[in-house]
């Protein structure tokens, strides 16, 4: 006889001296999702506590999570993403999902968020604040950074992505089992990209976004997130897709070089001219054959 059981839900929440908040999130999730309530699915919380200063583990403890791993010195939300997720898959997890400790995202939206997988119509569901679900005034530093890495986002992988920087979303165990997440500081962008290039179903749903009360971000929008994020990202792009890249650098590459041998042709040796020329065209079918390379190892691997 066949057996039928409730999706297991693993809710995960990265936390760094987080204990203002963490107990309103955790308790919050419990009532919604525990306290006797009938759902189709079961639901566990679990936190990462990446290196806290402050009480956050025992304010944990207190607020009735069984499940705490310890990082024994501040990593980045990036890694605490990454213990999360792995803990998650290790515990049989069908779905995780990742909310911050902040209180920004409302609990009742987790179950918002897992509904496409548990319908069998995504495989990682991303909570997008910008569609008619935040709350306040961002600073326009961060409005700004959020749209622009959304629109790399969306260049690189051919989705529509409206929020890049969301702290809420959920995973299927099937991406859970192969996905990578390959630097410790940023998450999202990351995880927008990996599970774009391994083939995952991915969608947005609208969710709400409160203004932070108290306590710091995690990471921090200046200087130091763009020089973090965007070797991140295109590196990730050259893993995905290694023809399409270096096969546009060798063309531009190649174009040079045939223009500047023209230009010689028709108006005379300029400077370095003849080596100039040569060297480009010569370096441009390197990088297209490297490019051809790159994607049959890339291949195999997948």
């Amino acid at each position: 006889m066949k057996e039928y059981r409730l999706p297991y839900v693993v809710v995960f929440i990265p936390a760094y001296n987080e204990e203002n908040d963490i107990a309103g999130v955790i308790t919050e999730i419990n009532r919604l999702y525990k306290a006797g309530q009938e759902k189709d699915f079961v639901l566990d919380v679990i936190v990462i506590d990446d290196g806290s200063k402050d009480k956050t583990v025992e304010v944990s403890k207190k607020a009735g999570v069984e499940k705490i791993v310890v990082h024994p010195y501040n990593r980045g939300l990036g890694a605490s993403t990454r213990t999360g997720m792995q803990t998650a898959y290790e515990m049989g997890a069908d779905i995780a999902v990742k909310i911050d400790a902040d209180m920004q995202n409302p609990p009742e939206d987790v179950e918002k968020i897992i509904r496409p997988i548990l319908d069998d119509r995504a495989d990682v569901v991303f909570g997008t604040r910008l569609t008619g679900g935040l709350q306040y005034k961002m600073p326009f530093y961060r409005e700004f950074g959020n749209k622009f890495f959304a629109w790399l986002c969306s260049q690189i992988t051919g989705l529509k992505v409206t929020d890049a920087t969301t702290g809420l979303i959920a995973f299927h165990k099937r991406y859970l089992a192969v996905f990578n997440i390959i630097k410790d500081y940023n998450e999202t962008q990351q995880l927008i990209i990996d599970s774009w290039g391994k083939h995952m179903r991915v969608t947005e749903v609208p969710t709400v976004f409160h203004k932070r009360e108290g306590g710091k971000s995690f990471i921090k929008m200046g200087f130091k997130y763009p020089s973090n994020v965007l070797p991140t990202m295109f590196r990730m792009y050259i893993h995905f897709k290694p023809l399409r890249f270096f096969l546009s650098v060798g063309l531009i590459c190649l174009i040079l070089g045939v223009a500047t041998g023209i230009h010689i042709l028709l108006f005379g040796e300029i400077f370095f001219g003849d080596a100039t020329a040569t060297i480009l065209i010569i370096a441009g079918i390197q990088i297209i054959l490297f490019g051809l390379l790159a994607d049959q190892i890339s291949y195999r691997r997948k």
